[in-house]
């Protein structure tokens, strides 16, 4: 895990001069920035074998079983003959992956909790994140969702206070991988409060509240 940690150290760096030079003009946006680092914490997560259920969407308890392959998310299938046609299928437990071909995986990937309950429901296509993607906790209460455009968040995205209540942390527009619009960011207090953050091109350019 040295990549990581190096990946990570170098991200915190550029964060910091980034961070300063909003700071010295008078905005920042920290939640902002933490999301982005955890993203990307977690996408490297992603494409370790062993990654530990750390990663954005890769859990061992999930179906189907995928792997990650030259940047792309994959599902191991086997050819299978049928009445003169060829299909692919989901191989048994007993089959050698040598006997089988990788995919890019193209459908609903789930992922679950010890107890059972849905831990996660994510949409792929051609290998790569796209359209809807949901994560609960073990009380079934949303903790934060997005939507994918090949690959990169892509319209809005939601993340809620983890209070188990679910009320709403923050509200942002995407568009291919950059926040572009108001960010609506909420308090955690009983009567919340609201504060917006505006993006163009992915940079902040106006606070209000």
């Amino acid at each position: 895990m040295k990549k990581v940690t190096k990946l990570i150290d170098y991200k915190n760096m550029l964060l910091k001069r980034e961070g300063d030079l909003r700071v010295s003009r008078g905005l920042i946006d920290e939640e902002a920035d933490a999301e982005d680092v955890m993203f990307e914490l977690e996408g490297l997560w992603d494409i370790e074998p062993d990654h530990g259920d750390l990663g954005f969407v890769m859990r061992n308890n999930a179906k189907p079983e995928l792997v990650y392959a030259q940047d792309k998310f994959c599902q191991f299938v086997q050819r299978i003959k049928k009445d003169g046609k060829e299909t692919l299928e989901v191989p048994g437990k007993n089959i050698p992956l040598h006997q089988c071909i990788l995919i890019e995986y193209t459908g609903t990937y789930e992922a679950f909790y010890d107890n059972g309950s849905l831990e996660l429901s994510a949409e792929f296509k051609a290998g790569l994140l796209h359209d809807r993607f949901i994560h609960f906790n073990t009380a079934f209460k949303k903790i934060r969702e997005y939507n994918f455009y090949e690959g990169e968040k892509h319209g809005l995205g939601t993340l809620y206070i983890k209070d188990g209540t679910g009320r709403l942390a923050s509200v942002t527009p995407w568009c291919h991988g950059l926040r572009e619009g108001e960010v609506l960011r909420y308090t955690a207090d009983e009567i919340q409060k609201i504060t917006t953050f505006s993006y163009k091109g992915g940079k902040l350019y106006e606070i209000s509240k």
